[in-house]
């Protein structure tokens, strides 16, 4: 009889996928989009997809409504007359597009920064999407927490007809780790808002950007959110647009993808540079599925999909992936697969407590690098959850390092790699790795050839004595995608 595994995870459990074709929109159109897209707004009517989108051009920060559509969520057509909703001497910065009633809406804020005076946000009408009037004055920055700040907003009209809206602000004394706050609007019309005054109710950490949604009796938020250096995209939830949670150990959309982190100007990207960020999330639901459209390096779109209905997706999120898994900023279950593309995961592991294994245990797991300047992913055999660990991990055909951290928090102490053999799986294919630990000594098999071995210092041994085993994983400068691991007891 084969016996249980301690621990297993073939990462069939994940709810997002991304588009092998991203980033499905990029700048073209120079006299609207000369410094970057963002913000994209999705809805699908009768079998088309509509997108309106930022654009901003480097005078003054000036950002108009742009315009799209696409006949499967893949392919955009910009508007040709593009931008399609404009202010002479203003802005319609952070747009928020939505429908109701057969009427369009578009919200979005002027002096954002509150630079010239409290920052305004404004309302538009339009019958079609794409000519529009009707301006109005409907929020101004009023709440000591805002710090005169207005910026992303989401609006829904609840079952009840009340209009909701999460919008950002800048909690007054706020850090660049803690800024971005979300504040609780309510009107009946979408013209008068009523503050909910305990604003604000989601804050203490860097992000915005926050996507409003109702399925069921659940509120739900797509935002970004500054984790590891980044932003990347969380998700919440709330009975009340009061009370929010977070959903899972980490991120809903991370690093999985190689032009996240910066496409060149010339290719559509950003002219000033390459920025490594993910937000702007905005879902739509369309034949069976579920878009999610988002923004990565500052520019260029793209998409995830979930196969499944909204209902479907909550009832997901009930139980999101990685479950199991040590809070992490990094990793992403995508197309069945963990992948891990940061390089702060080298110093801070993605890792799992495994129950029952102590001393003698065998670790099996099915790795591919697929992008990147390095083949620099590793495997922890050993942690203890707190920041110190060893692992083995590769550098080039004939190089494949032992090297362990010992965390004297908050400082994370590393020592010298040592070398401990060829392993000739610095290739973009799939590797079975196998790693048998006994007792202080460490063996590394690759595709059922022997690496080498190394032994662990008593140093790190005391530190994991008294904790649970933890293994994982971590790359640098590199993409890495993981297809099981296995923990067996020997």
């Amino acid at each position: 009889m084969v016996p249980v595994p301690a621990f297993y995870d073939d990462f069939s459990d994940g709810i997002w996928t991304k588009y092998s074709g991203n980033p499905v929109m990029v700048r073209s159109q120079p006299w609207a989009e000369s410094y970057c897209i963002c913000e994209p707004n999705v809805l699908y009517e009768d079998g088309l997809f509509r997108m309106w989108f930022s654009q901003m051009y480097p005078v003054d920060y000036n950002t108009a409504l742009g315009y799209a559509t696409s006949p499967d969520g893949f392919t955009w057509t910009k508007h040709p007359g593009n931008p399609v909703l404009m202010r002479e001497h203003g802005q319609v910065h952070r747009p928020h597009v939505m429908k109701h009633q057969g009427i369009y809406y578009c919200f979005a804020v002027q002096d954002e920064q509150g630079s010239r005076g409290p920052a305004t946000m404004r309302r538009w009408t339009s019958p079609d999407g794409i000519t529009w009037g009707d301006e109005r004055l409907v929020m101004t920055a009023t709440q000591p927490w805002e710090n005169r700040t207005l910026s992303n907003m989401g609006v829904i009209v609840d079952s009840d007809g009340v209009w909701r809206m999460l919008y950002t602000g800048y909690a007054t004394g706020a850090t660049k780790e803690t800024g971005g706050s979300f504040g609780y609007a309510y009107s009946p019309d979408g013209l008068t808002w009523t503050k909910y005054e305990g604003n604000p109710v989601i804050a203490g950490f860097e992000g915005g950007d926050p996507f409003l949604l109702k399925i069921g009796d659940r509120y739900y938020t797509w935002h970004s959110q500054a984790m590891g250096g980044s932003l990347r995209i969380c998700c919440r939830w709330s009975t009340d647009m009061i009370h929010w949670h977070p959903i899972g150990n980490g991120p809903q959309i991370n690093y999985t993808q190689p032009w996240e982190r910066g496409i060149p100007a010339e290719d559509g990207g950003h002219p000033s540079g390459h920025y490594g960020h993910l937000s702007d999330a905005t879902l739509c639901e369309a034949e069976g599925r579920v878009f999610l459209i988002y923004q990565g390096a500052q520019t260029p779109l793209g998409v995830a999909t979930f196969e499944g209905t909204f209902q479907q997706l909550a009832d997901r999120l009930s139980e999101p992936p990685l479950s199991r898994w040590k809070a992490s900023p990094y990793g992403m279950v995508d197309e069945a697969t963990l992948k891990i593309a940061d390089n702060g995961s080298d110093r801070e592991p993605l890792v799992a407590q495994v129950p029952g294994v102590r001393d003698q245990y065998m670790v099996e797991s099915r790795i591919r690098c697929y992008a990147g300047p390095t083949h620099r992913v590793s495997m922890v055999m050993r942690c203890d959850g707190k920041g110190s660990f060893a692992r083995f991990w590769l550098h080039d055909a004939e190089h494949t390092y032992y090297q362990e951290c010992i965390t004297i928090d908050p400082y994370p102490l590393f020592s010298m790699p040592v070398n401990i053999g060829a392993n000739h799986a610095c290739d973009a294919a799939w590797h079975e790795w196998v790693v048998e630990v006994d007792h202080e000594r460490n063996r590394l098999s690759i595709d059922g050839r022997k690496v080498g071995e190394c032994a662990t210092s008593r140093a790190l041994l005391h530190k994991c004595a008294a904790e649970p085993v933890h293994v994982g994983f971590s790359v640098f400068d590199t993409f890495a995608a993981i297809d099981y691991v296995r923990v067996r007891r020997t």
